[in-house]
């Protein structure tokens, strides 16, 4: 096994801008000149979407982007800026606006792998909601697997008051449920 040796002189030719003495191979020249040309292709894809010419006129383009920005200037109230850009975001808004700084939520029905896909809009209330304590499980058994979370399910408003919980959230029945009297302000 060869050990490796350290060759100072050979460290600053590969980190500086000089070449080195040997000519640079054909194969390598044709290697930088198809990259550059990648690099080039995309930056002009780029460009072009960017500037509002794409076939499906693209809500990512900067005059979409500028045209959208105009509109939320002029909503001063939060929770309406947010019902213009995303739904979800103006209820978390909402709740954070109505429940009691220290009130325990709770969402059910978002545990197990069917009910992964609702998992986003329980990331946006724990976010909203924050620092108030945002659980999806009974007790401190929650795993996070592939196929999204596993843990103690519940929706019974007494078993959730005898947890400590004041509020629930329950996304499937739309359903929002105070479960007790200082889960509002």
């Amino acid at each position: 096994m060869k050990s490796a040796v350290y060759d100072h002189g050979r460290f600053m030719q590969i980190l500086s801008v000089v070449p080195p003495n040997n000519p640079i191979d054909p194969v390598s020249k044709k290697l930088t000149l198809l990259m550059t040309i990648l690099v080039g292709a995309m930056a002009a894809v780029l460009v072009i979407a960017q500037s509002g010419y794409t076939r499906f006129n693209s809500e990512l383009s900067m005059f979409l982007l500028s045209e959208h920005a105009d509109k939320l200037r002029q909503i001063s109230d939060p929770i309406e800026r947010d019902k213009y850009s995303n739904d979800y975001n103006s209820e978390a808004r909402g709740l954070d606006k109505i429940l009691a700084p220290d009130a325990r939520v709770f969402c059910s029905d978002m545990l197990g792998p069917t009910n992964s896909p609702k998992l986003g809009y329980y990331f946006i209330i724990r976010n909203y909601l924050f620092p108030r304590d945002v659980e999806i499980s009974l007790g401190t058994n929650l795993i996070y697997r592939e196929s999204g979370f596993e843990g103690t399910p519940c929706d019974s408003p007494a078993v959730l008051r005898t947890n400590g919980f004041d509020f629930l959230i329950n996304y499937d029945r739309q359903e929002l449920l105070p479960l007790t009297a200082k889960a509002l302000k």
